[in-house]
């Protein structure tokens, strides 16, 4: 009997312990992996460093402006989304505090009305009343208002003292939130005279850099080198994440999802995909669409690549599993890092004039095993050249 007890005690820790386990290691599973996909990333962007080194004092610095355009857009977007928080807050303060002072109003004109019956009713006071022996159902029904009414007039006190209360610790709230927003808007001002500084500097310097690539020939060459380095880098992504897949979770797999995908954006294409240029055809798309629009995930997905590639820009690469990835590149912010999960519509970057560009817009490619598809037999229909 004994010995079945023990079993049956170590049989159930056992179960618990194991049952542990099994709830644990799939977090575990994912940290490990996110901990391993960014520690390869790393390598992955330290070897595409080192093999565009700037050729000159002018790439070098479009570099390092875009990046801290990077940066400016993504405190902007974070300004932006605490100025709206507190907007709200401060909204519903004030509508708390208008509830409040129309109860205390109320209240107030309530008690009035009470002081007043109380000073004509206090002509008939209870010991008088109490000599009154001529009527005595008379004054019990009498006495019985009173106690109702005293009561009534407390309460009405006690209901009057807690909203006088409340008001006091909501406008002492408001005015705290209408200090913060005040500092946001002041962030958000001298923010955005960074942002349009460097995009004022961003211009003198690309106008220089123009003048160092006059040929044809030259330009040919830098377009091919470009292509060149993002085909190394798709090389590198798969080698890296091949052995680290990404689970299918409620989403359909992307390769079922061939032409009901959304857009990134909405916009007029610019250059489609496979028209001609100087070193051949367009891998992608290119969509116009005004600076800091935002761009919007095409799919559930892992974020395999967010930095600035020469030719490229700021560019974000979103990993859908099963060898297919999407790239938006050209953005002016890159919201989500290396090992982000994003969902299907989230906003991952916003459209910029990245990487040498001298026009507003996106360039957007899918890929399958690390080859070019048409994104237009993948997304939602086309209509009158206009995406969205």
């Amino acid at each position: 009997m004994l010995k079945r007890r023990t079993f049956s005690i170590v049989f159930t820790f056992f179960l618990i312990t194991y049952s542990a386990v099994l709830l644990a290691s799939p977090e575990s599973e994912k940290k490990k992996q996110l901990a391993l996909l960014r520690e390869r990333m790393q390598s992955v962007e330290q070897h595409i460093a080192s093999t565009q080194q700037s050729k000159t004092k002018e790439e070098k610095e479009l570099k390092q402006l875009e990046k801290k355009l990077n940066e400016s857009s993504k405190k902007l977007r974070y300004l932006n989304g605490q100025l709206s928080q507190t907007k709200h807050k401060v909204k519903q303060l004030h509508a708390q505090q208008e509830i409040l002072k129309q109860n205390v109003l109320t209240q107030k004109e309530q008690l009035a009305e009470q002081l007043k019956s109380a000073y004509l009713m206090g002509k008939q006071r209870r010991v008088k009343m109490l000599l009154n022996q001529e009527q005595p159902d008379r004054m019990s029904r009498v006495m019985t208002y009173y106690d109702y009414f005293n009561q009534a007039r407390m309460d009405n006190v006690k209901a009057l003292e807690g909203d006088l209360q409340q008001l006091v610790t909501v406008e002492k709230q408001l005015e705290k939130e209408n200090r913060q927003l005040a500092s946001f808007v002041l962030a958000k001002q001298a923010q955005q005279e960074q942002l349009n500084a460097s995009k004022k500097q961003r211009q003198t310097v690309l106008a220089e850099l123009s003048k160092k690539i006059k040929s044809a020939s030259s330009e040919l060459n830098e377009l091919k080198e470009n292509e060149k380095r993002l085909t190394n880098l798709l090389s590198n992504i798969r080698q890296a994440i091949n052995d680290i897949p990404i689970p299918e979770k409620h989403n359909k797999p992307f390769k079922n999802m061939k032409g009901k995908l959304a857009w990134p954006i909405k916009g007029q294409i610019r250059k489609r995909f496979g028209s001609a240029r100087n070193s051949g055809r367009y891998d992608g798309v290119v969509i116009a669409a005004s600076e800091g629009t935002a761009i919007r995930s095409i799919s559930h997905g892992r974020v395999v690549y967010a930095d600035w590639l020469r030719g490229y820009g700021l560019l974000i690469i979103v990993d859908h599993g099963l060898n297919y990835m999407s790239l938006y590149a050209f953005n002016e912010g890159l919201y989500k890092e290396v090992g982000d999960w994003v969902e299907t519509g989230e906003v991952i970057a916003t459209v910029g004039v990245s990487g040498g560009q001298q026009k507003a817009g996106l360039y957007f490619s899918i890929r399958k095993n690390g080859k070019p598809v048409n994104p237009v037999h993948w997304c939602r229909a086309v209509r009158n050249g206009r995406v969205g």
